[in-house]
């Protein structure tokens, strides 16, 4: 049975115009996602990866072709408030403590006093920070500020989590637990929830999606995508799978041939 997407994107392209002349960042981009899909979005820089992104949550404007999101424009979708967004730095208030950094978002929705701690303390009980609501985010690992990240992103239960390079500052120790740690929250927040993750790791990607979809150099265009049909849940094993391995070449494959 075919599910209404929740994310379609026709034949969007984005020219940027400038003091240097005009840039085609993204060229004829066709893409449909459905509810609850984890999508990675690779290829080398410049390629438009978060250009497509920044698109879907209206952060950009497309200059032709069209979005929708959940069956609506992405400005509709943004003030019905269908994302939640984590970029590279965890962007985090160092005057605020790490409860009250979660409770932003909420606190700018108008939900009670009340209503804000209890989910706040939700959210630190599902990414592990439960003991951390009173610390201020100079206190803690760079893992630790992009967990919290994540669950002010996901405080407000969107629809959409839209992740740009999340882990890419982080060293690969860090970063491999945090996949399996964003991989353990997501399940914990519900399938429903569809995650944009763009990264430049082929096997982040292949770790963590259920479909890659790989880019073109500038100007970026979808060239391919891979589905990932590897079981989950996922953890040591399954980065040690020859299947794992295969997926990975077959990533690596495509980007070259882009």
């Amino acid at each position: 049975m075919l599910t209404t997407p929740i994310i379609s994107v026709d034949q969007v392209t984005k020219v940027f115009s400038g003091g240097g002349g005009a840039v085609t960042a993204l060229q004829d981009a066709n893409l449909t996602i459905a509810p609850g899909e984890f999508i990675s979005l690779i290829g080398p820089s410049g390629c438009g990866k978060s250009t497509l992104m920044r698109l879907i949550c209206d952060l950009e404007q497309p200059t032709s072709g069209t979005i929708q999101v959940k069956g609506k424009s992405p400005p509709q979708a943004r003030r019905d408030r269908d994302y939640g967004i984590v970029f590279q730095a965890p962007v985090l208030y160092e005057w605020r403590t790490v409860r009250k950094n979660i409770e932003l978002p909420l606190e700018v929705m108008g939900y009670p006093q009340a209503k804000r701690k209890e989910r706040a303390h939700a959210m630190l009980r599902m990414v592990g920070l439960d003991d951390f609501d009173d610390a201020y985010p100079w206190q803690l690992s760079g893992g630790m500020q992009q967990r919290v990240s994540i669950a002010r992103a996901l405080s407000f239960s969107p629809s959409i989590l839209l992740m740009d390079e999340p882990f890419g500052a982080l060293d690969e120790i860090t970063r491999e637990r945090m996949q399996g740690e964003l991989l353990n929250i997501w399940g914990d927040a519900g399938t429903e929830t569809t995650i944009i993750f763009v990264t430049h790791s082929l096997a982040e990607a292949v770790f963590l999606s259920d479909r890659v979809v790989v880019m073109s150099p500038r100007p970026g265009r979808i060239e391919r995508i891979i589905p990932i049909d590897l079981p989950r849940p996922r953890d040591i094993a399954t980065r040690e799978s020859p299947d794992f391995f295969e997926l990975v070449t077959a990533v690596r494959a495509s980007l070259h041939e882009a």
